[in-house]
């Protein structure tokens, strides 16, 4: 794993948990996007990741993997009925 990949995976990390941890599940209304959104932005953020690593792209690796990880978070919070 690059180290553009892995600074990704933390800025999406964190960019979702801070985001997430002031507003209750109740008042955010991310859930109401359809999965569509989800599903597009993962795709976007695989071409970003994989273009960006392939042309040594580092900010454009990190950016997909950002988008890729803030978009997985929120389809298992608020659209996966894990239970």
């Amino acid at each position: 794993m690059s180290n553009a990949a892995l600074l990704g995976i933390l800025g999406g990390i964190f960019y979702f948990q801070i985001g997430e941890s002031g507003i209750k599940k109740s008042e955010n209304c991310s859930y109401l996007a359809p999965i569509s959104t989800d599903i597009l932005a993962f795709i976007g953020g695989i071409i970003l990741q994989q273009q960006g690593y392939k042309n040594d792209l580092k900010l454009v690796e990190a950016i997909g993997t950002t988008v890729t990880v803030i978009h997985i978070q929120q389809y298992l919070k608020h659209k996966h009925k894990l239970k």
